[in-house]
This record gives structure tokens, sequence and C-alpha cells, in this order.
């Protein structure tokens, strides 16, 4: 009677084996694509490049300026993001140019870009929201030579105003 030897057999599982991980791993890969990073608005490339500039402007802004976001959740499909801009001494400032960007966490599909309106105080911007959830919002404030980037998670389903 002639002993087996499975090892052949066990080889050759193996490479079936990783050959399936492989092509479970290219699938995944592909119905799952990477999205770019936008929370600086501008590619990552530049944001590698100017990245200690913005982090002195935001220190700097931060040492001139107060940002309070006043809206807590965003109602669905008609949101309205509220928020003041105050010096120091608690006083409104009107004369800074903001771009709001409405953004899901997962995906770059559904970006909604809006400029703010400043009236009595408060800063305001309106958007249709495609989808209830969360959505990450994004404020870029341009003032005084300053540029400053505010990324907040919030959403549609309940009061949720965190700050990234």
């Amino acid at each position: 009677m002639s002993e087996r030897n499975y090892w052949p057999h066990f080889i050759i599982g193996l490479v079936f084996f990783a050959i399936a991980l492989g092509v479970w791993t290219v699938k995944n890969a592909i119905d799952n694509p990477v999205e770019l990073d936008n929370t600086y608005m501008m590619p990552y490339q530049k944001v590698d490049e100017e990245i200690y500039d913005l982090q002195k402007m935001k220190k700097e802004f931060q040492k001139r300026y107060d940002l309070q976001v006043l809206t807590k959740k965003l109602e669905y499909p008609e949101a309205t993001l509220r928020f003041v801009i105050k010096d120091k001494a608690g006083h409104p400032v009107s004369g800074a140019k903001v771009l709001v960007l409405f953004t899901r966490p997962d995906t770059t599909k559904y970006d909604i870009k809006k400029e703010a309106s400043y009236h009595d105080g408060v800063y305001e911007v309106h958007a249709k929201l495609p989808l209830q959830g969360r959505w990450d919002v994004v404020l870029k404030v341009q003032m005084d030579k300053l540029t400053v980037f505010d990324k907040y998670k919030m959403s549609t389903l309940r009061e949720m105003l965190k700050k990234a």
C-alpha cells in the first residue's frame, strides 16, 4: 500500500487562493475608487506646497477674528448655513469673501459650492441638498490677505455640529 503525498494539493490550493484574493482586491478597488480630499478646495499637490502658509494664515486669523457657526442642523432639501465672523472686540466683520462647500464625507459626486452673503451681521448661504444624512461643510474665508479653511461635520437628520 502506497502513502499519499498531499503537499502538491496544498500548494496548488494556496496558489488558487492567492489568485482569488488578488482578483477580489482589484474588483474591490474598482468598485470603491479613492476620492480626493477637498478640505482645502484645491488639488493636494498645491496644498502640499502651501500648507505652511495656510497654517500661518489660520493662526493669524484666529488672533484677529472669531468664526462661529450658528446652524446646528442642516434642513433637507433646502439647507441654510448661518455663521458670524467677529473681531476680538466682539463686533461683526462684514468684509469677508466666503465660499462654502457642501460635500459628502465619502464622495465628491454631490459637491455644492456657494458664495455666502452678508446681512445684518450674519453670513448666510442657501443650498439645495440632493441627499439626506451626513455632510461636511467647508468654509473658505478670504479677508485682509488671509485665506482660512474651516471644516465642520453636519447632518440633516439630527443636530450635529462638530469641527473637523
